[in-house]
């Protein structure tokens, strides 16, 4: 008996082995040709496809010697589909005879492997048949093969009756793909790229996977391309289906779905006039290649904007993907000759059609980065549910904590007991994005691979409001020394122009590492371009580095004077020691404040400690951070505020909510701000990767707000007093949240 998988109806059925093998068959090695030939194709110069007596695949006549080939035409793909099913139940027979074959000796590494790299060559010749078939006979590509029974009965037999009997552990099957090829092994950039990625923890926790994008600088890839059948492999061994109210992860797309949809109408509202203006003057804009992609750009938003388009509503083209198009219109009308030139030229005040393009450009730059969203509570729900699911799954979790923190602890281990029967989230989307790869969208580029940015809140009791936004590093790169501003930021930096507004962007990466420090320089030196000097200031605080983790060297530095004096070292040589510090946050006051900020900490928060622990160092880090940031904001006085890293799910998110907290402990207001608490710090991870924030930022996030909390309340207004001391006038005890 095999398990039959019907593809119309969803569910399977036992039928007779004996009817399947009265289906034509062929040889093990004939069926083993044909997938190696299909792997072989080159997708990016497809050649011929021919039939050999109706049994064999072939590309290359000379190859085969004297026989007669029908090569694959225009007519149809019938013949080569015939073959490939004959293939597929080959390779079914052969796995069910190895299956009641009782002297195979499934302990040996050689067996295992040798059955798992058949499926895997399986697996891939589908995949690249269905690409080959769209391109020769001109359609779309479809999952013609891997809709096919053979393949289907082939992909349910080994998953759920065949696979139980290799025994293999995940990291095994992991393990052999990060082998390097012996000509990669002479890049200088061997080691670290093999330390980054071969570490299989490492990728499951999903830390690196934008090298899975990125080249180096010979243009070959991180990993090996013989990784990627270990990729779908874990993939496809991910577990068994699990049902909608179950999963939390099915759930995250109507509601992306339905937050840009919402996105849509708020940049609609927020750029009404220029839009207006824009309409007016259609019959004027003649053929410029500018405004015919603005007016792509403008129907692609309303058609993201109408509910009908939501995903519930439409079998068709949803708001999600509308969305997507407004942000390639808007992209393709930047880059367009005309928009560059207006750039490079600015056009007199009088010439009016190109200024009202520029506006309307710049207008829709602003409000994609300003955008609010419209699903807050609902993604505060949907957190909430993992939280009660995880509850379930392990009473012991039922416990109370005692205090905001324990309470907030307690809770992040339940949803993430929840989410860890669903592991595979970051798994899927490193295949999703290979697949982009395949599709020559190469670079990592996070704003345009849905990972948006968005105004948060914003913090009032200034000289003027200061909205704080998430955005992720604003870049372009797919060489690992190249990177370049994506020009909806730019666009964003000159609508500030006119109204002489400032962004302060605090730059979470490590400058002195070589994964980052291409995106540090491109941000660093984006300030000191002309067109935007006015606009922006980006200050550099390393949250990777042996200092910050108090590793290495570091370890065992619990002398308080001592780490005091390495600390003041740190911030004398910034730009060695991985900071950056722009002009004018330089000089004997930014000294002084250092000063006075390091022994504040040390005095009042812990009682001038003699020694400190390694978590107490890190805990003082953190605080300082938050301190140094808030005294950025009094020096340059932005309208706008972003904590940037490579994507601001992990590092940036724990940073935005370290400042939330920071502003809302001075206001005795934290045991209010749970539930919006969570939202910044598990939204972002779960939406766009598909699992839960990185433990470890979390964790170090909650000890140093916890600390912080705890000094507030036990030294009250003696420390309120220390910590405005080092800001001028009432500056700290103005700050107010908005939500």
């Amino acid at each position: 008996m095999i398990v039959k998988y019907d593809n119309k109806d969803g569910y399977c059925e036992d039928v007779n082995m004996a009817k399947v093998r009265e289906i034509k068959t062929l040889s093990m090695q004939e069926a083993m040709d044909n997938l190696a030939a299909i792997v072989e194709i080159d997708l990016e110069n497809p050649p011929r496809l021919g039939i050999i007596q109706r049994i064999r695949l072939v590309t290359d006549a000379s190859a085969v010697g004297p026989h007669e080939i029908t090569w694959l035409s225009a007519e149809g793909s019938e013949g080569i589909l015939e073959i490939l099913d004959m293939t597929f139940y080959t390779i079914h027979q052969h796995l069910v005879n190895l299956m009641e074959n009782n002297e195979v000796d499934w302990e040996d590494a050689k067996a295992r492997k040798g059955v798992e790299a058949m499926f895997a060559l399986v697996v891939e010749a589908a995949r690249i048949m269905d690409r080959y078939l769209a391109f020769r006979l001109d359609r779309e590509v479809g999952e013609i093969v891997e809709n096919r029974p053979s393949y289907q009965e082939l992909h349910y037999f080994y998953h759920n009756r065949f696979a139980k009997k290799l025994k293999r552990t995940e990291e095994e099957l992991w393990s052999e793909g990060w082998e390097e090829e012996k000509e990669d092994q002479k890049s200088p950039l061997f080691e670290l790229s093999k330390s980054g990625l071969k570490d299989f923890e490492s990728v499951k926790r999903d830390l690196q996977y934008e090298l899975f994008s990125i080249r180096n600088e010979d243009g070959k890839h991180y990993f090996n391309p013989a990784l990627l059948r270990n990729i779908k492999v874990a993939c496809f061994d991910a577990g068994k289906e699990v049902s909608f109210e179950e999963d939390p992860l099915l759930r995250v797309r109507a509601m992306e779905d339905r937050d840009l949809q919402a996105s849509a109408r708020q940049i609609l509202s927020d750029c009404q006039a220029p839009i207006v203006d824009f309409c007016k003057a259609a019959k004027r804009l003649g053929d410029l290649a500018f405004a015919q992609y603005l007016n792509m750009t403008l129907t692609a938003l309303f058609l993201a904007a109408n509910p009908r388009n939501l995903i519930q509503n439409t079998s068709g083209k949803s708001s999600l993907q509308y969305f997507h198009d407004f942000q390639m219109f808007l992209r393709r009308a930047m880059n367009s000759d005309e928009y560059q030139k207006y750039i490079a030229y600015p056009p007199a005040d009088s010439d009016k059609i190109p200024n009202l393009l520029l506006h309307l450009a710049h207008a829709l730059s602003y409000a994609l980065f300003n955008r609010l969203g419209g699903v807050r509570q609902e993604a505060i729900g949907l957190i909430h549910r993992c939280m009660r699911k995880g509850e379930e799954a392990d009473r012991r979790k039922a416990i109370k904590g005692d205090s905001f923190w324990n309470r907030f602890l307690i809770d992040d281990e339940k949803f993430r007991t929840h989410l860890a029967k669903f592991p595979n989230g970051p798994l899927f989307k490193i295949l999703d994005l290979v697949r982009e790869e395949e599709l020559e969208l190469l670079a990592f580029d996070p704003i345009f691979q849905e990972n948006l940015p968005q105004k948060v809140f914003t913090v009032e009791g200034l000289k003027k409001p200061l909205h704080i936004l998430r955005i992720p590093c604003p870049t372009r790169q797919s060489l690992i020394h190249k990177v370049t501003i994506v020009e909806e930021f730019r666009g964003l930096l000159r609508a500030y122009a006119a109204p002489k507004k400032k962004h302060l962007l605090i730059n979470l990466q490590d400058r002195t590492s070589w994964q980052e420090f291409a995106r540090c320089q491109g941000l660093e030196k984006l300030q000191k371009n002309a067109e935007f000097s006015g606009q922006i200031v980006v200050v550099t605080l390393p949250k990777n580095t042996d200092f910050y983790y108090q590793i290495n060297e570091y370890m065992n530095t619990n002398d308080a004077s001592e780490f005091l004096s390495l600390f003041k070292a740190q911030l004398a040589s910034p730009e060695e020691c991985g900071f950056f510090l722009p002009q004018p946050l330089q000089g004997s006051d930014w000294d002084q404040f250092i000063s006075k900020a390091l022994t504040l900490i040390h005095e009042e928060i812990f009682d001038k400690e003699k020694q400190l622990t390694r978590q107490k160092r890190e805990d003082f880090l953190e605080i300082f951070y938050q301190l140094f940031i808030l005294k950025c904001i009094e020096l340059t006085q932005p309208d706008s505020l972003s904590f940037t890293c490579k994507d601001a799910i992990d590092t940036g998110a724990a940073a935005l909510a370290s400042f939330f907290s920071t502003i809302q402990i001075l206001n005795g207001l934290m045991d209010k701000e749970s539930d919006f608490l969570r939202w910044i710090l598990y939204t972002p991870a779960l939406f766009i990767r598909e699992r839960a924030i990185d433990p470890e930022r979390l964790s170090r996030t909650l000890s140093s707000l916890e600390t912080f909390d705890r000094a507030i309340a036990k030294q009250g207004s003696k420390l309120q007093k220390g910590l405005e001391g080092l800001y001028a006038g009432k500056f700290l005890q103005s700050l107010k949240v908005k939500e």
